[in-house]
Formats: structure tokens, sequence, C-alpha cells
């Protein structure tokens, strides 16, 4: 009993070593503004406002996460503008195209040119989205039926932000105000950068796992050696 006891142990500490968080396949990127312009943003609201107001700055820990195997993708955080007014998003992307060609679909450029034929430079799309945006209690929501204008989707990539050429991600929503009724599209415009992530090394079961079975072997060794 006290020998199955041990290996028993031995092979779950050793799982417990090497085994790979559950999550691997989740890329997690932080948000940040697009650099230039009078009003730096990430987020533009239409008609929502006036002049700079309409603009508001994501805050630290605006991140976009996109799990690589389900191929969906989230954008979650806050953006504030100059009137000191919040704005929480809860955006979910889907129904994931690595090129346009052959769709009927558009890259909404601006910040790098686009080859949809080479697919180069490298840019992904999400053709669907829904969510909220919230600002000051007022929920605004991407159009279920038709989330993105243009005939564009979410875009993500080497110059996706429609900017400049750096790694980000742009949209243009289409957004349906508290009451339901269409408004003027939104605008998200934003630099990526990912987020490290640690490689997990051998935790307390791990170390407890080797251990065992060092004394397992040495057991087996004793044994032997009485044996004998």
């Amino acid at each position: 009993m006290r020998k199955l006891t041990i290996a028993t142990l031995t092979a779950i500490g050793l799982a417990a070593a090497y085994a790979t968080p559950a999550s691997a396949s989740v890329i997690d990127y932080s948000a940040s503004n697009y650099t230039g312009g009078s009003c730096k943003h990430g987020l533009y609201t239409g008609n929502v406002g006036r002049g700079c107001s309409r603009r508001y700055s994501f805050q630290d820990g605006t991140t976009f996460s996109w799990d690589t195997d389900a191929q969906t993708a989230t954008l979650t955080g806050t953006a504030i503008n100059r009137a000191g007014q919040v704005a929480t998003l809860d955006l979910n992307f889907a129904d994931f195209l690595e090129t346009t060609q052959g769709t009927n679909f558009d890259y909404k450029a601006g910040g790098l040119a686009y080859d949809p034929a080479t697919d180069s430079p490298d840019i992904d799309f999400f053709t669907s989205g829904s969510g909220t945006i919230t600002i000051d209690g007022n929920v605004f929501t991407l159009n279920p039926n038709d989330p993105f204008a243009g005939n564009t989707g979410f875009q993500f990539g080497t110059g996706a932000n429609d900017k400049n050429d750096n790694f980000g991600g742009s949209a243009w929503l289409n957004i349906l105000n508290p009451n339901g009724h269409s408004i003027r599209h939104w605008d998200i415009n934003f630099n990526l950068d990912q987020i490290p992530t640690d490689v997990p090394e051998p935790g307390a079961l791990g170390l407890f796992g080797l251990a065992v079975s060092g004394l397992w072997f040495g057991t087996r060794r004793r044994r032997k050696r009485v044996a004998a």
C-alpha cells in the first residue's frame, strides 16, 4: 500500500510540475491611445458630445484579449474625456478572418497600406461584434445586426489602427443609443502591446512530487540491499 501511495503522489507531483496553464491560448494586449492629433484618444463618440469631449483617452488596464483557439476577442476597460466623463467598454468580437480577399468586407485604410491578395502586412479581422459602452450610466449598444460601419470589421495587426503603422486595432462601430435608436457611428483606434506572461515554474506540488520521487527510489534501493 505504501509503495502505491508514494508512486501515486510522485505522478501527481510530476504532473503538477510540468502542467501547462489552461489559458495558454489567450493572448492579452494592453490597449493605449494612438499618438497624434490635437486630442489623443482611443474612443471617438461621433456626435455625442462636442469637440474634444467626444474623444476618450484609454486608461491603464484597458485590455484586448484574443482567444486563438476559439478565434474570439474582447475589448474591456475604461476611457475618460477632458470633461471627466468615464466610458466603460465591454465589447466582444467573433467570426475571425485572416484576410478580406473573397469577402464583402473592406479594410478601413489609413494606418498602412493593405493588400488582401497577399495578406501583407499581416492584418486580421473580426466581422461580427456585440457589447456595450456605458457613459455616465447611459448604455450605448453595439448594433447586433450591423455592428460595423462601411462594410468593415474590427481589424488588428501592423497598421490596423488606422492612424499609424504601429501594431494596433480599429473599428467603426454602429451604435444604438439608450433608447435603441441608431446614431452616428463611433470610432476606436488604439495601439496594442502584448502583456508578457510568466513561464510557470514547478510549484509546491511539483517540488513535493520530486521529493517523494527521491524518497520512493531511495526506499527501493534500501529494500534491494536488505533483500541481497
